[in-house]
């Protein structure tokens, strides 16, 4: 069986769905499995990101290449992101083609208004549920996902198989109890500006700790709202900014924090949580989604959303200073955790049921 995927998350960069998409496809490959890229060209070109860009016109002109090369037979053709199925697909099934769609979260559609820019929402609010029905199979990365897309789209129970998307290897890490504590507690989070990721709540407990904690932050931008912000945080030596760094440089990043924080409201999962944790170093986040079953529960904290900037700072200072005795629970974590391979045996399972 032939196996297609589309190529939206791919050729828009560095992100959550890149990663996912990166690595399963190695991952498979080395199961056997090669899958063909719809419209993955070289993605350089500036009227190819305007029509991958978009999320009405990319599963469309995906879809179409499919119909133009592939030659007939059994196929999965698999929608990487969320809402990815073509809306024209007019005799597909009758020629043996079967749908699957990958559903990473529903929080366009689940975030507060203020959360999510209205185009996200409103393209969301058409695209997801669509998609979603008319999807032979569907794949959660994480059993909160499942939950939600369940209690909004009922007709979806029995469709669904929860996948999650895997842990990298665990670090060579230096032993931390060798290790003197530095004066300041490096602290690391990494994401897009949506609201809901509250990267102004990042920047609010910087400003509170008075130098006690040194924050960086990797994202593709900044908005220009929280510019000046971040600005002024970087002339008082609290923040810096990294833009889209390789992933070698992140490697490097990851490795020279003391604390992961993830202060978005909701995560259907939140690979850079898992990257941390394979690095070593333990996550203060906001609870309640899915990155609930991402981290390590002896090593980590689970914030309330009610809590104030002076209760993350606290919980911060504390995680850092129980770090080192709490290494060995999080490497026992992390190496219990699914790898991507893990997951690539059971995305072929998945394929070979259909």
């Amino acid at each position: 069986m032939k196996i297609y995927w589309d190529s939206y998350g791919i050729v828009r960069g560095p992100s959550g769905i890149f990663v996912h998409a990166r690595e399963l496809q190695k991952a498979l490959s080395s199961n056997g499995i090669e899958v063909k890229i719809l419209g993955s060209g070289d993605g350089r070109g500036s009227l190819f990101r305007t029509v991958f860009g978009s999320k009405l016109i990319a599963p469309e002109v995906c879809f179409r290449e499919f119909s133009r090369i592939h030659g007939g037979g059994p196929a999965v053709y698999h929608g990487l992101s969320n809402f990815n199925l073509p809306l024209w697909h007019r005799g597909a099934r009758q020629l043996g083609v079967k749908f699957v769609l990958t559903v990473h979260d529903l929080i366009p559609l689940l975030a507060p208004p203020e959360g999510v820019s209205f185009a996200s929402r409103i393209q969301s609010s058409l695209l997801v549920p669509r998609a979603i029905n008319m999807a032979d199979a569907i794949v959660a990365v994480s059993g909160w996902t499942a939950k939600t897309i369940v209690d909004r789209y009922p007709g979806a129970e029995g469709r669904i198989t929860v996948i999650p998307n895997g842990f990298p290897p665990l670090r060579i890490m230096s032993d931390p109890a060798a290790t003197a504590r530095p004066a300041v507690t490096r602290i690391l989070t990494v994401g897009r500006s949506e609201t809901y990721k509250r990267h102004d709540l990042f920047f609010a407990v910087l400003e509170a700790a008075k130098g006690t904690l040194h924050g960086t932050i990797v994202t593709p931008g900044l908005p220009r709202a929280l510019m000046g912000q971040a600005e002024e945080l970087s002339r008082k030596g609290y923040l810096s900014v990294v833009v889209s760094p390789s992933p070698s440089a992140l490697d490097q990043i990851y490795a020279s924090h003391d604390v992961y924080v993830q202060t978005s409201l909701l995560e259907g999962f939140c690979l850079p949580a898992a990257e941390a944790q394979s690095s070593g170093i333990p996550v203060v986040y906001t609870a309640g989604s899915g990155i609930d079953e991402v981290v390590c529960p002896a090593s980590g904290r689970g914030v309330s959303t009610s809590a104030t900037v002076t209760q993350w700072v606290t919980e911060i200072l504390d995680v850092a200073a129980a770090a080192p005795g709490m290494a060995a629970s999080l490497g026992r974590w992390v190496s219990q955790r699914p790898t991507w391979n893990d997951s690539a045996i059971a995305l072929k399972k998945l394929y070979n049921s259909l």
